[in-house]
């Protein structure tokens, strides 16, 4: 096979995010020319396969890389059905995976049925499919799960990043490497094209299956129906039409600009993680299933921004779904006291301030007194 340039970065890519997970070579002989097999102990990656291009082209790179360092490759398909005929676009996803490498006895086909709740469908089925490959992940003893998401992919979470919040965090799309429910998970791609990942597909003679809810990417001037997923509708209309106002590639602009913002909000988080530790407090009372109490003291002389995201914590630990609007009525509970009301929160609950503390909990008469 002669190496394209996209394959050759997409085995960069995959190399160095295995490194960062300390997926280190598992033994002299993986450095030595030939093949040998990695041995039954070895770490094991679990890679999320769709079917569609950039998972399929994900998988290929991992399978080449995790030979390379005598590490197992494992896969999971997720058929959410929601489609006619996508038992059979699972099976066809596991027939191809198995085709790239991957031993039969590791590829997993997963099925679920997606409610649809009051986050509507497209939240219902990411809730789905994570609980599946967590589950699998648990299963095999996973190191990581890797999933597919590409620089198109960073782009358009940035976009609906901005439609849906303000600061920093809308501008820093998606983190390289996250960790939900104990699992480490892994974006390789996330610097990669998807023409990028195209091309390593048609490089491999693979077969891939693409998503109609994505419409057609060749009629890009002919704008979706508001019955398409959000995402898919950034992808066909909005993300030419910017590109083609600017004449420019957005889409690498908005990756490149996450790739920074992430860099600082890092940096920002780490300052938040010290500072956490002297000022929230999580308690359980009967009257309170969930209480979260924030001491002042440490936070009268922190910058804004570290005091905001101080709050904006308590009410995630407290289980509470919030605004900005919610954060910024806290933080006058500790810059402009004046014996206020308690701030009304999602869900029945309250942030109310008592001397030098703040407790978050169900708006009831003991928790508010507390």
């Amino acid at each position: 096979m002669v190496y394209s340039p996209s394959w050759r970065k997409g085995i960069g890519e995959v190399k160095r995010c295995f490194d960062n997970l300390g997926l280190e070579v598992q033994g002299p002989q993986f450095l030595q020319h030939g093949q040998h097999l990695a041995l039954p102990n070895a770490p094991i990656v679990l890679i999320a396969c769709s079917g569609g291009r950039d998972s399929l082209a994900l998988t290929a790179l991992a399978v080449k890389v995790c030979a390379s360092r005598g590490i197992r490759c494992a896969v999971v398909i997720v058929n959410h059905n929601m489609q006619e005929g996508s038992a059979k676009v699972a099976q066809n996803a596991a027939n191809t995976v198995a085709s790239l490498g991957v031993d039969k006895s590791l590829i997993f086909v997963k099925s679920v049925q997606v409610k649809d709740g009051e986050k509507g469908e497209e939240s219902a089925a990411r809730d789905a499919r994570y609980t599946a490959i967590i589950g699998v992940a648990k299963y095999l003893g996973a190191s990581a799960v890797l999933l597919a998401h590409t620089a198109d992919d960073q782009a358009e979470t940035v976009i609906i990043g901005l439609r849906d919040s303000a600061g920093l965090e809308a501008v820093a799309g998606m983190k390289n490497i996250t960790v939900r429910c104990g699992i480490r998970f892994a974006r390789p791609l996330i610097n990669i094209r998807r023409l990028e990942t195209t091309n390593i597909c048609k490089d491999l003679g693979i077969e891939w299956w693409d998503d109609p809810t994505n419409g057609d990417l060749t009629q890009s001037d002919v704008e979706l129906p508001k019955s398409y997923p959000l995402r898919s509708r950034i992808r066909h209309t909005l993300m030419p039409y910017i590109s083609g106002f600017f004449a420019t590639d957005m889409t690498l602009l908005l990756a490149k600009g996450a790739k920074f913002a992430q860099d600082d909000l890092d940096y920002i988080n780490s300052q938040v993680d010290v500072i956490e530790k002297e000022t929230i407090l999580k308690q359980n009372y009967d009257s309170c299933a969930h209480e979260v109490k924030i001491a002042i003291s440490p936070l009268t002389k922190q910058h804004t921004s570290i005091r905001r995201r101080i709050i904006a914590r308590a009410l995630t630990a407290a289980g509470i779904r919030f605004s900005s609007n919610h954060i910024e009525s806290i933080d006058e509970l500790i810059t402009k006291w004046h014996g206020q009301k308690p701030v009304a929160l999602p869900g029945g609950y309250a942030a109310s301030r008592k001397s030098q503390t703040i407790t978050i909990c169900a708006h009831t008469p003991t928790c508010l007194s507390a």
